[in-house]
């Protein structure tokens, strides 16, 4: 007789706790702000290997945002910044 499987979402592994996310992003009031935020809401459902490309994505959307004049539409950058470069 076989056990029955259970996922480990089930039965978590003592040793490891359970990754507990925030809740979404309350609106800034900022358009750019709140949809660059808006993209952490991916990064729980994504593989760990491809968190560091969503934060940098993350991370540069803000950065326009914080750039932009206020009042007016961003300009998006036309080429991207090599790594390290903030």
């Amino acid at each position: 007789m076989t056990e029955p499987q259970h996922s480990e979402s089930e039965h978590p592994d003592p040793e490891r706790p359970a990754v507990q996310w925030p809740d979404t992003a309350s609106p800034t009031g900022d358009p750019l702000v709140d949809k660059a935020l808006g993209l952490l809401d991916g990064v729980a459902e994504s593989p760990v290997q491809d968190h560091g490309e969503l934060y940098t994505g993350i991370h540069d959307a803000l950065l326009e945002a914080l750039d932009a004049e206020p009042g007016l539409p961003a300009v998006p950058q036309s080429t991207p910044r090599p790594e390290g470069d903030s």
